[in-house]
């Protein structure tokens, strides 16, 4: 794992040259971001997929085209400029306006579109620490397979690239890319004297993530957030009936107008939803009281994964729980753990034993599309966020009560296991009763 140090926090890359990274076509980076830090803005030639592990924060994902929605200016302050207007005043200070900003939190996927700019700045007093993966291999990508990263501004220190990581990436690609045009001419094309130009292309040694303690930016308050977010770890019926007291209350808002909510048909890219959070227990979509529960954010959840063509899986196994033989039918999978330890086994084409590892809190590891795999958890449980690589995966398990054995006729297990029809009956029947594929802890039967 190669590590890019910069002002303000850390970025840590895997080898996107790995076998395994090149046979999924992805690259991933942990990304930890220090209190009162802001990452620069840049963007990517890939669809990208962030999961916040830890803290929370403030980010802007900027559109083309979309309106600048969010503004600050009071009533006295138009008031003042219409005045200043109608005396002659053509030079008014016009308010800060931009696109939205919105809180992320612990728990939360973000989805960034292939050339959004983005950027990210912790307000808080931990660090914010996240995952990202990058679909290289999607059709949005139409460069080579590298990870690409452009900065607007800043860049990666020297001192902190390693020459194997200049060679496999790219120097030029990671570094701001407004210091190579001629100032001039992007003076010309900013409207700005050639000396503000210059301040923005002078070389930079603070590196991607930079310091920050005198950031101003228009943000809702947090009670108007709430009236459209899920508070971490509030239940979604609680959040509901809130709403509806509130609309019983107050049946029109501030301006006269009837409230409505909005459904999600009109969503434009300009006001689609980026964020969902994943560790809202009502929301799992497979519950085991034995095993576990998983969170799948697929695109019904999420309609902007549509864009992406990718999703994710959040995973809380119990302790000394089986997450069963399976096989992924239309993605890969890119598993980061986020706590505990499990032990992990995966079977390729030719039937061979690819992986039989123990993994533990910070590692990553990928199972290819077609190729099975199960989970062992230790005893402190295990906990995993899964990214995939399109937008409605589906999975085939072996065991349990969708099990693929289960569909199959008596004795066409018989023949070819060369079992009893009471062996294949038990195989069928004994965990497909009740259980899903995350099993609950069983007992070894002694052989007689």
């Amino acid at each position: 794992m190669e590590r890019i140090v910069s002002e303000g926090g850390v970025m840590e890359l895997w080898d996107e040259m790995e076998e395994q990274f090149r046979c999924a076509g992805v690259a991933a980076m942990r990304v930890i971001l220090q209190p009162r830090c802001l990452t620069l803005p840049n963007y990517q030639s890939s669809p990208r997929l962030l999961y916040i592990v830890q803290g929370e924060g403030l980010m802007g994902i900027d559109f083309p085209g979309c309106p600048e929605t969010y503004h600050a200016m009071s009533r006295r302050r138009e008031r003042e400029m219409e005045q200043r207007e109608m005396e002659g005043h053509s030079h008014t200070v016009r308010e800060d306006m931009h696109q939205k900003v919105q809180r992320f939190r612990q728990g939360d996927l973000i989805a960034i579109p292939a050339g959004a700019a983005h950027w990210c700045y912790n307000d808080r007093d931990q660090d914010v620490i996240a995952v990202a993966v990058h679909d290289l291999s999607n059709q949005a990508n139409q460069l080579d397979q590298s990870l690409r990263m452009f900065f607007l501004a800043g860049g990666a220190p020297r001192s902190s690239l390693s020459g194997q990581t200049r060679r496999l990436r790219g120097q030029e690609n990671l570094q701001n890319m407004m210091n190579a045009f001629d100032p001039e001419l992007m003076a010309e094309a900013f409207g700005v004297p050639i000396e503000t130009m210059q301040k923005m292309q002078k070389q930079d040694d603070r590196g991607f993530i930079v310091r920050a303690e005198s950031m101003r930016m228009i943000v809702p308050e947090e009670e108007e957030e709430d009236e459209y977010e899920m508070m971490e770890g509030e239940e979604e019926e609680v959040y509901r009936r809130r709403r509806m007291m509130r609309r019983d209350r107050d049946p029109c808002n501030e301006n006269g107008s009837e409230e409505t909510t909005s459904n999600g048909l009109e969503e434009t890219m300009c006001a689609m939803k980026v964020r969902y959070n994943m560790n809202t227990r009502r929301e799992a979509d497979v519950y085991s009281r034995h095993g576990g529960r998983l969170n799948l954010v697929n695109e019904n959840k999420l309609p902007v994964l549509r864009l992406l063509g990718m999703s994710a899986e959040r995973g809380n196994l119990f302790p000394n729980a089986l997450y069963a033989p399976h096989w992924e039918m239309n993605s890969h999978s890119i598993v980061y753990c986020t706590r505990g330890e499990a032990r992990v086994q995966v079977v390729g084409s030719h039937g061979q034993l690819v992986m039989d590892e123990m993994v533990r809190e910070g590692d990553m590891f990928i199972v290819p599309q077609y190729f099975a795999s199960a989970c062992k958890v230790g005893r402190d449980g295990f906990e995993f966020v899964s990214f995939k690589t399109t937008s409605m995966p589906m999975r085939s398990p072996m065991a349990g009560y969708t099990s693929v054995f289960r569909s199959m006729p008596l004795g066409v297990l018989m023949n070819s296991y060369l079992m009893s029809r009471s062996e294949a009956r038990d195989m069928k029947q004994m965990r497909g009763q009740q259980q899903t594929y995350l099993l609950s802890p069983m007992r070894r039967s002694r052989s007689s």
